[in-house]
């Protein structure tokens, strides 16, 4: 086949696929929006929320959860370990979340260690939510937290089995 058949058929997938690759693009089942981008605030609100709705242990004056981010069910499988504390204060309340990259040991895979902790804390008041410190870029913000409030979802779901 000459070269120019091939640049010709070339361009004539690219151009079938393309209207395909918009379409998935701009479809709100897709995950991705033109014009809308991921609400970071609310986010935060919800996953303040979801774990207020967790049982506190006795004697604390504060929410936790411990959570893992990754594929499919089983926690021996995640890449991240997630831990949220919520803790009620006089001006309203303040979350911080911990993320740590999940490393195998060496001698045992099964055994794994929490490196490279990074950390969001946030005010919740009456005049809004304010980002005090993040380790995160927005950019980052925006894919990270639907994951982290999947995991707060998935975790209480277990739990109400």
């Amino acid at each position: 086949m000459p070269a120019s058949s091939l640049r010709l058929a070339g361009r004539a997938g690219i151009a079938l696929a393309l209207p395909f690759l918009v379409l998935c693009a701009l479809s709100p089942d897709f995950g991705l929006s033109a014009t809308s981008r991921t609400d970071v605030p609310g986010l935060l609100r919800e996953i303040r929320d979801e774990v207020l709705g967790l049982e506190r242990y006795p004697g604390e004056d504060f929410a936790r959860g411990e959570f893992f981010l990754g594929e499919g069910d089983d926690d021996t499988n995640k890449t991240h370990a997630v831990g949220i504390l919520v803790k009620d204060e006089g001006g309203g309340s303040r979350m911080t979340i911990v993320v740590s990259r999940l490393e195998p040991a060496r001698d045992d895979p099964r055994v794994k260690y929490a490196r490279d902790p990074k950390t969001v804390v946030c005010a919740f008041t009456a005049a809004g939510i304010e980002l005090a410190r993040s380790d995160y870029s927005a950019a980052e913000l925006e894919k990270l937290l639907p994951a982290v409030l999947k995991a707060v979802l998935d975790k209480k779901n277990l739990l109400k089995k």
